[in-house]
């Protein structure tokens, strides 16, 4: 039901009650950006003279016996290199018109800062997620659409073990799907499992064997085919980022356009650089 007619009439259409907007600004629902924080960024340093990094891999020979008299047969003690190439380079800009610059309420080019940054951080995120499937020879563990469940997890700890990567900072990557599976195993959620490790929120353990898991809707789908898309346990030198440009804002007056720009531009490439560094994982949904 409608509200009735005003007193004196015609007090609406005549504007006397005006139209007020809320100094709240109710913002967008964002995606967790994980992937990042969990790359090798050791490379940034060396790109400074130019756009392509060629990155020197050291090989593991195997030792021989002593033959009296015989020269041991000599090595070379690097393999192929890694090409890290920085090519990709994004842009998100939001205008801004001066009057409603110049509104007291609300900053809204402070808010068109925010959502730019957020918008190129979640590109680079999403841009190594890409890269997951490549991992492990292009082998994934797991079943396109059905649930990660206790068997997979200790598949992809055994492989990654088999492969010498090292314990120490392995992750899982996953989406909210993975956290649902999760909590159906029991060891990873019931109190009675550990009786000196009490979970009473009911949540999932700290860690996944040893390792934390991260969630992230920013995973990339295998094809279009596919229901779900790809995880990962891995360690940040499974993948390399090398970023020139991080994050760059420019706010370009537009006088003649009565209008502000607010652009965030980004460059920076990615590379597999350890192939068994890393078990690439079906999610059951994307």
């Amino acid at each position: 039901m409608g509200l009735s007619g005003r007193i004196p009439s015609g007090l609406d259409d005549n504007t006397f009650i005006p139209k007020e907007y809320s100094r709240n600004v109710l913002f967008a629902l964002k995606s967790k950006l994980v992937v990042v924080p969990n790359v090798n960024h050791s490379y940034e340093s060396d790109i400074q003279l130019g756009d392509t990094l060629y990155i020197t891999r050291s090989q593991v020979g195997t030792a021989t016996e002593v033959t009296v008299g015989t020269e041991g047969v000599q090595a070379d003690p690097t393999t192929t290199g890694i090409t890290l190439t920085i090519n990709k380079w994004y842009e998100r800009p939001y205008t801004v018109d001066y009057m409603s610059r110049r509104q007291s309420h609300i900053d809204l080019a402070a808010l068109a800062e925010v959502e730019s940054a957020y918008s190129i951080s979640k590109k680079i995120d999403s841009s190594l997620c890409d890269l997951f499937v490549a991992l492990n020879d292009g082998t994934i563990r797991g079943t396109d659409g059905l649930a990660w469940t206790d068997d997979i997890l200790i598949a992809a700890v055994e492989e990654v073990d088999e492969a010498d990567v090292d314990e120490e900072n392995r992750v899982w990557i996953g989406d909210p799907s993975t956290r649902a599976d999760i909590m159906k195993i029991d060891k990873f959620v019931r109190s009675d499992y550990f009786a000196s490790d009490a979970i009473p929120t009911g949540q999932f353990r700290k860690s996944i064997y040893g390792a934390p898991l991260f969630i992230t809707n920013n995973l990339t789908r295998y094809s279009a085919s596919c229901t779900g898309s790809i995880g990962v346990c891995k360690r940040p030198d499974a993948l390399a980022i090398a970023i020139q440009e991080y994050l760059s804002v420019d706010r370009v007056e537009q006088p003649l356009k009565h209008q502000l720009v607010i652009n965030t531009t980004a460059l920076w490439g990615i590379a597999e650089i350890r192939d068994l560094g890393g078990v690439p994982i079906y999610t059951r949904v994307y």
